[in-house]
């Protein structure tokens, strides 16, 4: 019984361990545009498709974006974390997964009401976190894996 439940969780740590080293490509590599200025995150830039704003806000460096990409870098981390041990975050992960829900929602609604200016968030931000939310709802550790993976382990061993 035992192996069936590991078996499952297979899946969710997989999903984890890419979605987590993509996070941190992704967002390591715009904290770094960030910090250079890069002109192809500005709001004419090549790339400013990838991001919601640009690097300027008002004349100033943002701050605002290199603060979201800094909690999407420790989230990435996290993510690594709760592929290994997946049943000691479920807590982690139904926060994530709630957090990504209500976050992709609202995008969602911004997007549809800025379409001209954010239509390429149907390919990038919006999936992005929608599919991390419905993911984890699909493959997230029960209640009843972690009680019984507990059982198993307060088991005494018999000869």
């Amino acid at each position: 019984m035992l192996n069936d439940e590991t078996k499952k969780l297979a899946a969710p740590a997989i999903f984890l361990r890419i979605y987590g080293v993509l996070s941190l490509i992704i967002f390591s590599s715009l904290f770094i545009g960030f910090a250079f200025q890069t002109p192809w995150l500005a709001e004419v830039g090549s790339l400013n498709w990838l991001i919601w704003n640009g690097i300027q806000c008002g004349g100033e460096p943002c701050h605002v974006p290199p603060m979201l990409f800094a909690i999407y870098l420790v989230w990435a981390v996290f993510f690594l974390l709760a592929a290994r041990k997946p049943l000691a975050y479920v807590s982690f992960l139904n926060f994530t997964m709630w957090a990504n829900l209500f976050h992709g929602l609202l995008m969602v609604v911004q997007a549809v009401m800025m379409m001209d200016r954010y239509w390429s968030k149907w390919f990038t931000d919006i999936p992005f976190i929608l599919i991390l939310a419905l993911s984890i709802y699909l493959w997230r550790p029960t209640p009843s894996q972690n009680e019984l993976i507990r059982e198993q382990a307060n088991r005494p061993v018999s000869n």
